[in-house]
């Protein structure tokens, strides 16, 4: 009786929004872990000038949400919305059964629950930028000939990722085909795409054997 009126609580306007979100996410993450799917797949291209001329910076830098792959941000801000829209449910739209309708309330917590876990998620990112990306002094050129670790199941043409031995960068990688890489085996960076921010790699035995 208690899950079903929990259930009933959380599925209901506007906590549905950010739950039925929110269980597509842990599907997501889910077979990320397995190794299935790279957890950069629908990051945008937001590299742009920031230099002193330009002054341009992208969206997720405004918002200071930058440095980190966009599924961890959907994802915590998803996360705090859902708790703020919560708590919102549950103890400001009682308050308001009288001056608004449902649907308008409901729509009106919405937005406020978002905007608050704007903040909260760029505190959130700032701790987990050193586990992506990080290093801006060090061109990612420079990189190549570095050893790493395959952490999805597969490498292909267009598709892969893996990390460096130190645990500071997550890269997308790729390998020609066919080939036999899979999940946990040492590979090499022998060159970098710049176009789509991708390193080319081969197994650290074919690399000793040239």
């Amino acid at each position: 009786m208690m899950t079903d009126m929990f259930l009933n609580e959380v599925f209901s306007f506007p906590l549905n929004i950010f739950s039925t979100l929110f269980v597509i996410l842990l599907l997501f993450w889910l077979v990320s872990f397995l190794g299935l799917v790279d957890i950069e797949i629908i990051d945008p291209d937001i590299e742009v000038d920031t230099d002193a001329e330009s002054g341009q910076t992208s969206w997720l830098q405004k918002l200071g949400l930058d440095g980190v792959p966009l599924m961890v941000v959907i994802t915590l801000i998803d996360f705090y919305a859902l708790i703020f829209a919560y708590l919102g449910r549950k103890y400001l739209m009682p308050l308001a059964d009288e001056m608004l309708t449902a649907t308008a309330m409901g729509s009106l917590l919405a937005m406020a629950a978002v905007v608050i876990a704007l903040p909260l998620t760029t505190l959130s990112v700032k701790p987990l930028r050193r586990f992506f990306h990080t290093h801006e002094a060090v061109s990612k050129c420079d990189i190549t000939g570095t050893i790493c670790t395959v952490t999805t199941l597969k490498v292909t043409e267009s598709f892969g990722q893996a990390i460096t031995e130190d645990g500071s960068m997550v890269l997308s990688v790729r390998a020609d085909e066919p080939n036999t890489i899979s999940k946990g085996e040492r590979v090499a960076l022998i060159s970098y795409d710049n176009n789509k921010d991708t390193y080319l790699v081969v197994t650290e035995q074919q690399l000793l054997n040239q």
